[in-house]
């Protein structure tokens, strides 16, 4: 069994609109770290457990959906403002 906690299903459609408009987000995540990329796409594996892709300077990356606090969009003309996606 797995440990994973699912979003709220309001929060991983903001991740969605992320990936449509290929937003550059900054991304909080649960360790303290911040991720600056390119929001691609989202997966859920067999597991259960889902996951963002997202691109940055060093290629690729997928991130766990309950290991991110927030996301913000960096695009000026982006549909949407700073989104808590996980608790803490």
């Amino acid at each position: 069994m797995s440990d994973y906690k699912m979003i709220p299903c309001a929060h991983y459609d903001y991740l969605e609109l992320a990936c449509m408009h290929g937003y550059r987000l900054d991304i909080e995540l649960q360790d303290g770290s911040l991720c600056q990329a390119r929001a691609i796409t989202t997966q859920t594996h067999a597991d259960k457990t889902e996951w963002l892709v997202v691109e940055h300077q060093a290629g690729q990356q997928t991130l766990r959906l309950d290991s991110i606090i927030a996301i913000t969009p960096t695009d000026p003309h982006a549909s949407f403002g700073r989104v808590m996606i996980a608790s803490q």
